[in-house]
């Protein structure tokens, strides 16, 4: 007994220190943590893809074959489905796409976004969370995935890349004439575009496939039969100068088809359901080596170009000559410009008398015309614009500042004969801004009319002012010459500078002497 007893302060001591023990021990597993020197594994980002469509394809996949059916342009049957992520048979049914992205990182930065098209050979990195896209459809219907995944700070990239799959159908291309560049009856003063034998034809494509998608355009001459249409070589050309046309009515037609067989709707000029363009088009020979250009809109009357077309009649014959009336536009195109101008050997430019002439805006036309060797002789009322390059000037003389007049009775004189002064009228004038000129440095300016001496108070210059020149480059040798006269030779109503009766005597003079030189 003494001995079961002796061992109880033993025991008694191991259960004072049992609950401690037992505390201690479950006290380590609770409170336990990991290592900071062996952190958590760094997680990949996640990706998320959305889409902004404007439009639902549906989709029929069957469950044996695996084969695809769309529901284009017409209800789905009940059988059929939609789906925004694993197929995305929700889509925009053009190639045009608006997609946007987002990324998250539980343990980390996103830094960017890798994207990949299924027609893409490789991925495209961007900050961007968002891309406007053209897919490279190339046939009616077509099927293209759209792949992103988020990239961390730790260039980590999502291992399963948000996935859009997209069925989308072709558009179809448009073409339309570039604005303005057809005439306007308002411009050209009647319903009736008359060219000669070179016209110009500008357009714009647009298709939203995407421009390269455009494969071939076509253009007709007055019929729309199969056989008619003719391709261009290029299908991004935007223009065509068609030459050597036929004189008579015509009318151009032009479509465009892209890759999948589509074509645009057909455009064609002249269109008599535009109340804005001419009703017809009409090409004129092109007869003589003369041409008579008319630049007074504001002659409405044509009293100006009769009178040009009398003196014309007397020096090379009434059908040795053609005319071409601008109205108040010159063509859009600088080609039909210059075409029309590098049909004849002289050209003779009246400028007007009042409102708004159009021989600055030909000024490229004009120096490619001279020095490609054809003579030219232009008058306009109010030298303003000094900028072209066809013919030098030094500076610039006021005739006419206070009064605005050239009184009657004064005499222009001719610097090679006396013969050639001309004059104004008795009882005419010349009552508007006018300006002389002077060219003394260039030896290839030659005078051909200085005004006299004034005599009296209205008489606002001062000596004998240079009013009329000739010039022609020295090089290249074969280059033509250009003659401008800084007074009007007509005002609507009268001759102004044809008092002596021998203006034609100075045309002639040009024709023969001068322009043959």
């Amino acid at each position: 007994m003494y001995g079961r007893f002796n061992n109880f302060p033993v025991l008694v001591y191991t259960l004072r220190w049992l609950p401690f023990t037992l505390i201690f021990f479950y006290s380590c597993s609770l409170w336990d943590y990991e290592d900071p020197s062996d952190p958590y594994d760094n997680t990949a980002p996640e990706t998320y893809l959305s889409l902004i469509a404007s439009d639902t394809i549906y989709a029929h996949i069957d469950s044996l074959s695996g084969e695809v059916t769309y529901a284009i342009d017409e209800e789905p049957s009940l059988s059929m489905v939609w789906d925004t992520l694993d197929h995305a048979f929700t889509t925009i049914t053009t190639s045009k796409q608006l997609l946007h992205w987002w990324g998250e990182d539980s343990d980390g930065d996103v830094i960017g976004y890798r994207y990949k098209w299924s027609s893409d050979s490789a991925w495209t990195f961007t900050t961007a969370e968002e891309g406007l896209f053209y897919v490279p459809i190339r046939t009616d219907l077509d099927v293209f995935s759209f792949e992103v995944k988020t990239v961390d700070n730790d260039n980590l990239e999502d291992k399963s890349p948000a996935k859009l799959t997209l069925p989308i159908k072709n558009s179809r291309p448009e073409i339309h004439f570039r604005f303005n560049s057809n005439p306007k009856i308002a411009d050209i003063q009647g319903d009736t575009s008359i060219t000669f034998p070179t016209r110009t034809f500008v357009w714009d494509l647009y298709d939203q496939d995407g421009i390269e998608s455009i494969q071939d355009i076509y253009y007709a001459m007055d019929d729309t039969c199969e056989a008619c249409w003719i391709a261009l070589d290029d299908a991004s050309q935007t223009s065509i100068t068609l030459t050597e046309i036929e004189p008579g009515s015509h009318v151009f037609y032009i479509r465009a088809v892209d890759v999948a067989g589509s074509q645009s709707n057909t455009i064609y000029f002249p269109d008599s359901s535009n109340t804005e363009e001419p009703n017809y088009w009409k090409v004129k020979p092109v007869i003589g080596e003369v041409l008579l250009i008319d630049d007074f809109s504001q002659d409405t009357q044509n009293n100006a170009l009769n009178w040009y077309k009398g003196i014309l009649d007397s020096l090379v014959g009434s059908d040795s000559y053609s005319i071409w009336e601008l109205g108040k536009a010159l063509p859009y195109s600088s080609n039909d410009i210059k075409a029309t101008l590098g049909y004849f050997n002289s050209v003779f430019w009246n400028g007007g008398y009042t409102g708004t002439v159009l021989y600055s805006g030909a000024n490229p036309s004009i120096n490619n015309y001279v020095l490609g060797g054809g003579n030219l002789f232009i008058s306009v009322a109010a030298l303003k614009d000094t900028t072209f390059s066809w013919f030098p000037i030094d500076s610039i003389v006021t005739l006419t500042e206070i009064w605005f007049q050239i009184s009657p009775n004064r005499t222009l004189v001719s610097q090679v004969d006396s013969t050639l002064d001309l004059r104004t009228p008795d009882e005419q004038g010349i009552y508007t801004d006018v300006n002389g000129f002077e060219n003394e440095i260039d030896p290839n300016f030659k005078s051909l009319y200085r005004l006299q001496q004034p005599e009296d108070q209205f008489d606002e210059w001062v000596g004998t002012p240079n009013v009329c020149g000739v010039y022609q480059f020295s090089y290249p040798p074969s280059a033509g010459k250009a003659v401008l006269l800084t007074l009007p030779l007509h005002n609507g109503y009268d001759p102004l500078l044809d008092g002596n009766n021998n203006f034609q005597d100075f045309l002639e003079y040009l024709l023969t002497v001068e322009f043959t030189e």
